[in-house]
């Protein structure tokens, strides 16, 4: 069993924060950087939020009086702790880009701009009026993954719902969802109520080695990703598959009973 995929399923923060000290805070910051993680990622919505992620010169601003970076920060920052707040759609961005081999699409949800009673081809005029509904999509941006590590990324990712991972409750047979959960802290230990409850997570993709779908969950307040976060989308990937791969009606009973 590979190591990294069984820390990917198992949620095993000692071998990420090994890894985060090994690549150092300035690896990290590269492959954040390769994702383009800290940028807008062009949703067709007015004023997006940018993610933050750790750095030291974002500890220098933040905490002036200790700004000096150490390993602990690394480890910290190795596992998503601290300084990371990352918006869904970038953490969407990402692992869908993941999951196809390193395609980073541009989100959008506009998908064409019709006349009223048109039946041709759509008339994307009045959407160029209006930059953020432009339905034009650029192409993704490519971000080279080596064959060996995206497997291991996927097997991992297919583990944790498929192979005794954080989220197997979700499990679906005939259709496998490669996901991963996870857990935000609100505030320190010891005060799980209310407003101060950890935030649920569980982003995804589906079928794990030939997407399909990518759907991620973020609910507030209400503790760990596997209880909550992830039932959720569950929930859509069995309308999802019911749409898209309807089972045949069962054969209807033409047995007459009669009654004397």
């Amino acid at each position: 069993m590979a190591v990294p995929t069984f820390a990917l399923r198992s949620r095993d923060h000692g071998y990420f924060y090994r890894l985060g000290l090994k690549m150092t805070i300035s690896g990290i910051m590269t492959m954040v950087d390769e994702f383009d993680i800290n940028k807008r990622t062009g949703i067709d919505l007015p004023h997006e939020i940018i993610s933050t992620t750790p750095s030291p010169d974002l500890k220098a601003r933040m905490n002036p009086r200790d700004s000096e970076w150490r390993d602990i920060d690394t480890v910290y920052a190795s596992f998503g702790q601290v300084y990371d707040i990352v918006t869904p759609i970038s953490m969407l961005r990402t692992v869908a880009g993941v999951g196809v081999g390193g395609k980073l699409y541009v989100p959008h949800l506009l998908k064409e701009v019709r006349q009223v009673g048109q039946q041709s081809e759509p008339d994307y005029r009045p959407a160029h009026a209006f930059q953020s509904l432009d339905p034009q999509r650029p192409n993704p941006k490519i971000v080279s993954i080596p064959e060996d590590q995206h497997k291991v990324v996927v097997d991992g990712m297919w583990g944790v719902v498929n192979n005794g991972g954080t989220a197997g409750a979700i499990k679906m047979a005939g259709f496998d969802i490669a996901g991963k959960t996870g857990t935000a802290q609100v505030v320190g230990l010891g005060k799980d109520t209310g407003a101060n409850r950890d935030h649920s997570w569980f982003v995804s993709y589906a079928p794990a080695y030939k997407p399909e779908i990518s759907i991620i969950c973020l609910i507030e307040n209400s503790g760990f990703g596997s209880q909550h976060a992830a039932p959720a989308v569950r929930a859509i990937y069995d309308v999802y598959y019911a749409k898209t791969r309807p089972q045949p009606e069962a054969p209807k009973n033409n047995i007459a009973l009669r009654i004397r």
